[in-house]
């Protein structure tokens, strides 16, 4: 199935649907991601490939082009019919941390994976130099979100950075424990 997805800019989803408290959130943000298998220690890396092995593709991960943050795309995520690999384009950032968590929330959709709906021709014309026509015109997107879906995908994103940073702490300093953890 052909997936085009448009992130909305932070404060512009469309409210709806049911929500979650924020501990709620977080707990089936761990639930979804416990569910991965995902390798450890876990580094951007390894992440990446993990990802690319669940969903049987190549992800190639960009910065956002300037008419995509223009047009008010700060994260996209994109699969076409027919295509061997999917696409991330992220908002352009000089932090690795912010970049990583712009990608984190992008697999965050991935995970979640939701309904899909046919994308707007004023959005279809944004993806022209992206991708071939003749694929746009196949393709299928979720064009509206709820503050829900994007606060689960956020959630989703801070477990795996979270798991990038404990792995990463431990890999370096031996696991914590007792007050070492807490101080």
């Amino acid at each position: 199935m052909s997936n085009i997805r448009f992130r909305d800019p932070p404060g512009c989803g469309m409210g709806g649907g049911m929500t979650m408290d924020h501990d709620e959130r977080r707990e089936r943000a761990g639930e979804l991601v416990a569910a991965l298998n995902l390798p450890r220690p876990l580094t951007a890396d390894l992440l990446h490939r993990h990802m690319e092995g669940l969903r049987h593709k190549r992800i190639v991960v960009r910065a956002a082009s300037a008419r995509m943050m223009e047009s008010g795309i700060c994260g996209l995520w994109i699969e076409v019919d027919g295509e061997d690999f999917e696409r991330i384009h992220y908002a352009p950032t000089e932090s690795a941390v912010h970049r990583q968590q712009f990608i984190n929330h992008e697999f965050g959709h991935m995970i979640l994976d939701g309904e899909k709906e046919r994308l707007p021709a004023d959005r279809v014309a944004l993806l022209a130099p992206l991708i071939p026509y003749d694929a746009i015109v196949h393709a299928l997107a979720r064009s509206s979100f709820t503050d829900e879906q994007e606060a689960l995908a956020e959630a989703i994103g801070d477990c795996l950075a979270l798991t990038m940073l404990t792995d990463r702490t431990d890999a370096r300093h031996g696991p914590q424990t007792g007050f070492g953890r807490v101080l």
